[in-house]
């Protein structure tokens, strides 16, 4: 297993060589500039759009029925959808991309297909399905969407896989692809491993002969992230 080093950056880093660590803010640093970015972050998106505030005269719980099918709509019954960090920025009202309100939170998932269009051609009832690209609204029973939200995914997958396959791999893949070229026994170092996207680049990088060094939070077990 690759070296694993306690510390207190929050802030990911990506190189192929050690040399290049040079470029890499101090560790002593990164919470202070992590911590001031986010107060950026959140200053700016409260002026653009002030964060909304809800108010709840009335609350019931109603049993409705499924909303009918468009010709190009699939209605997809919810098998799991996890909490995003994401999702928790979006309800605090910090993250850049917002839906129209009234809005059902959620943007990654799992379901099964329980009806279609009659044009709809690709997708049938049983087939499991994942929002692709990623859409809000997956915190609920039933989603009616056009056909082209939903990609089919492998049936026989575990389903907490497949709810969580949309965000985190991805973001893990591209960290790997898009800033440099990595062959097998090149090296890599980022910190924040023990984060989502942290434990999917280890699993990537393993698999292409690439060595990790992994700096973790201290507020994590080193135990249970081995």
């Amino acid at each position: 297993m690759a070296a694993v080093a306690r510390a207190t950056a929050s802030s990911r880093a990506l190189t192929k060589s050690l040399p290049l660590l040079g470029r890499l803010p101090k560790l002593s640093s990164a919470p202070t500039h992590s911590a001031r970015a986010l107060g950026i972050v959140r200053a700016f998106s409260a002026l653009v759009s002030p964060p909304s505030r809800a108010v709840v005269y009335e609350q019931q719980v109603v049993e409705v029925p499924p909303v009918l099918v468009k010709e190009n709509d699939v209605c997809v019954r919810m098998l799991a959808a996890p909490i995003n960090p994401s999702d928790i920025n979006s309800i605090e009202g910090v993250y850049p991309v917002r839906p129209q309100l009234p809005a059902v939170r959620g943007r990654e998932g799992v379901g099964e297909v329980h009806l279609v269009g009659s044009a709809v051609k690709d997708l049938s009832p049983g087939d499991l399905v994942i929002p692709s690209p990623l859409s809000f609204g997956t915190w609920q029973t039933y989603i009616v969407k056009d056909q082209s939200v939903w990609q089919k995914f492998d049936k026989n997958s575990p389903i907490e896989y497949a709810a969580t396959i949309s965000i985190n791999p991805p973001i893990a893949l591209r960290m790997l692809e898009d800033y440099t070229s990595l062959e097998p026994r090149d090296s890599i170092v980022q910190n924040g491993a023990t984060s989502m996207v942290g434990r999917c680049l280890i699993q990537i990088v393993k698999s292409c002969g690439i060595h990790s060094i992994n700096v973790i939070r201290d507020r994590c077990s080193l135990e249970s992230f081995q």
